[in-house]
């Protein structure tokens, strides 16, 4: 049975009407006769004026994260994230099974083929890449930054982690360049009207200095650690004889510094040190060349005699031929001004590679870390074959090889300790 009109209009009085606004909503709640309500209501609005004033303080005090790199930042690493990876977390796939030239970047690698740049991390994880369309390209890494040059060609591009930084296109054709620490970058050029020159250009591609010679041809250069001065080599023909210079300059103003000659020697490669000097490799041997003009030839190898060179972070590794005792080649490295060694070898490297943690040499039998003092740390037979071997500053071993990167360490699967025991005997 249906209720009766009294019992109707019985509900209906029971029945409050809601506000339809909400100011008129809040009215009533802060004007209610329940204590609580009220409470609550002026608890609700305090909370919510906190709250925006905590948004705003946090977008204001990291605005950072909202720029346009970071958020593409953020985008390519959740694609990545979300793509299907068959490898470990030991090996790195090139995309197009091929590369030409790589170097250690953050905590992965940077590696380039004719048709990309490609920052990867372990795992096959690309977070990002350049399209560049380069015929011999060439990598070099800093903390911060990625170069990467047409060598032959006349274009570069300055990366960070996640975008472009400065792209630059020349007259003409790239023959070597260099990065350094702050992320400037140094070009040296076949110079239309002169012989060679070398530029310096800023992570924005701002040109910062520039020196072209008509006499000199330049042959390769370095950055100072703070980016401040610049040294480059260079070798004339004076006579009968070939003359290498190293010239140091200030890049802020372009001024000389000085310039060294090593008479009757070819220069190869120049390594700026950290001590302010620079570890200048020559047909004849090493030299050590400090910003005043002084110069000491400090090791005598000819150029039949070397066998592998690397340099990074202010730091140079070689290898030449050993003619005493049962070894048969003999390891140097450069650091601070000083050079080191010889450690003697049993085998011919057929790679090398150098940072902070000390060396790593590859042979037909494996690869072996040692630390700054030519201690052996360990050994791993599993890394062999490989074109070129990267050392990071924890020791990690990057091997390069065609199709893919492989990573190695201390407490890789085939890794085993070198012991005092097994150096010695080696020796």
């Amino acid at each position: 049975m249906g209720d009766t009109p009294n019992e109707k209009m019985s509900r209906v009085r029971n029945l409050i009407r809601f506000p339809a606004t909400g100011r008129d909503r809040r009215i009533r709640l802060e004007e209610s006769r329940d204590p609580r309500i009220r409470f609550v209501t002026k608890l609700r609005f305090v909370c919510g004026w906190l709250l925006a004033v905590g948004a705003f303080c946090f977008v204001l005090t990291h605005y950072g994260l909202f720029a346009p790199s970071a958020i593409q930042r953020t985008v390519q690493y959740a694609l990545a994230g979300a793509r299907q990876h068959e490898g470990d977390i030991t090996n790195i796939e090139f995309e197009n099974g091929i590369f030409s030239d790589g170097a250690l970047f953050e905590s992965g690698l940077a590696y380039a083929d004719s048709d990309a740049l490609y920052l990867s991390r372990p795992g096959s994880m690309t977070t990002f890449q350049v399209t560049i369309g380069y015929s011999n390209p060439v990598v070099e890494s800093c903390q911060t930054n990625v170069l990467v040059y047409d060598r032959g060609g006349k274009n570069a591009v300055l990366t960070d982690a996640s975008s472009v930084k400065a792209e630059v296109a020349l007259n003409s054709a790239i023959l070597t360049g260099s990065i350094g620490r702050t992320g400037d970058f140094l070009l040296i050029t076949d110079e239309q009207g002169y012989r060679t020159a070398a530029a310096v250009y800023s992570t924005k591609g701002e040109e910062l200095f520039k020196f072209s010679s008509s006499e000199l041809y330049i042959v390769s250069g370095g950055l100072s650690p703070d980016g401040k001065t610049v040294a480059v080599l260079a070798f004339e023909q004076r006579d009968a004889s070939l003359i290498s210079h190293v010239r140091f300059y200030d890049v802020s103003s372009g001024k000389q510094i000085s310039d060294t000659e090593l008479e009757n020697a070819l220069g190869i490669e120049l390594c700026y040190l950290d001590n302010g000097s620079a570890a200048v490799l020559c047909d004849d041997g090493l030299y050590l060349v400090t910003r005043r003009g002084s110069s000491e030839h400090a090791l005598t190898v000819g150029t039949s005699d070397l066998i592998s060179v690397a340099t990074r972070d202010n730091a140079m590794v070689l290898a030449i031929r050993s003619y005493s005792g049962g070894a048969r080649s003999d390891l140097y490295t450069v650091r601070g001004g000083s050079v080191y060694g010889p450690e003697p070898l049993d085998e011919e490297p057929s790679a090398l590679a150098v940072s902070a943690a000390g060396e790593a040499v590859l042979t037909s039998t494996g690869v072996t870390v040692y630390d700054t003092q030519f201690h052996a740390l360990w050994h791993n037979d599993e890394a062999i074959g490989a074109r070129r071997i990267l050392l990071t500053d924890d020791g990690t071993v990057f091997v390069l090889y065609n199709s893919n990167a492989r990573i190695f360490t201390a407490r890789s699967a085939q890794s085993r300790e070198v012991t005092a025991d097994a150096a010695a005997a080696d020796s």
